[in-house]
């Protein structure tokens, strides 16, 4: 899961029905473009009959994209339709108790859970979900006495304490989302920033940010994080890149889980919340230069190359 998570919120204001609005958020995927990597229905009044048919609409089309049809809060939906995930909120049907939740449903349901603070984050992990949400990360409009805003902070705290895949949610548009990719989110769903009167502009901002999401997601070029981080030798570099495996001398190193650079064999593959990581774990401030990281660790970089070396 990754990407644009497209929600296809009902009743639209603009009129348009649940297969149009699938249809124009999936874009170009499928055909080799870009577009949603995951669709969910929202459509709180609705009766559970009228999602199961508004999903019945929506699966060929997901299908052939091979994208993930996700129904919101009704588990009878979920079982009685073609929608490949459930995601719940806090307090819906089944959220408390997620492996009773299993039994009832059919194998393979991709389950997600709403949380909306680091204490909900974690709770939520603990019941081993398939991703957990965040947010709302920005203010929105589109709900109702909406949870107080997580902000890009808390979400990249969360993101560091996750132990499942992280969807950022919440006031989120492409330049908002591409920043919440950076920052470790696997996928950034979004509502507002895609409504339009014109579904052909509701195709086009889906695969504008489902790109702009891909590239945030992208590798940083190796001599970028060579001159990000000039206290450690580009062998170093290579080299930490090669222990990205071993979780538990990450833990060990207080690198979080989803530290994950790659190396090829040849060079280092850092992706923006690597780099984040490693300068976290560096105590390297945003503000200070290198030269004053250094004074304020008494020029200890050799130090932090030991706490980073494997046994």
């Amino acid at each position: 899961m990754r990407g644009l998570y497209a929600i296809v919120d009902l009743p639209e204001p603009n009129g348009h029905t649940a297969a149009a609005l699938t249809e124009a958020v999936l874009g170009g995927r499928g055909r080799g473009g870009a577009g949603a990597s995951v669709v969910q229905l929202r459509a709180k009044s609705a009766t559970t009959q009228q999602r199961v048919e508004m999903l019945n609409s929506m699966a060929p089309l997901c299908e052939a994209a091979s994208s993930l049809l996700v129904i919101n809060d009704d588990v009878d939906a979920a079982i009685a339709g073609p929608a490949g995930g459930l995601h719940l909120g806090q307090t819906d049907e089944g959220a408390d108790d997620l492996s009773e939740l299993r039994g009832r449903v059919r194998p393979g349901l991709v389950l997600g859970l709403s949380t909306h603070d680091r204490g909900q984050l974690q709770t939520a992990c603990q019941q081993k979900p398939d991703y957990v949400a965040l947010g709302p990360i920005a203010p929105t409009v589109s709900k109702e006495n909406a949870d107080p805003v997580v902000g890009f902070p808390g979400l990249l705290e969360g993101c560091r304490l996750a132990t499942r895949p992280v969807v950022a949610i919440g006031g989120l548009d492409e330049v908002g989302g591409a920043r919440a990719i950076e920052l470790g989110a696997s996928s950034v769903a979004v509502i507002g920033a895609l409504r339009h009167e014109r579904l052909a502009e509701v195709e086009a901002r889906a695969v504008s940010m489902a790109e702009a999401f891909e590239r945030a997601s992208a590798p940083l070029p190796f001599e970028e994080i060579c001159a990000a981080i000039p206290v450690f030798a580009p062998d170093q570099l290579l080299e930490i890149a090669r222990w990205a495996d071993d979780l538990a001398l990450l833990i060990g190193m207080g690198l979080p889980a989803r530290f994950r650079p790659r190396h090829d064999g040849t060079t280092a593959h850092y992706r923006p919340c690597d780099l984040l990581d490693l300068l976290y774990v560096l105590d390297k401030r945003a503000d200070e230069s290198w030269d004053a990281w250094s004074e304020r660790t008494d020029g200890d970089e050799e130090g932090a190359l030991v706490q980073l070396r494997k046994p």
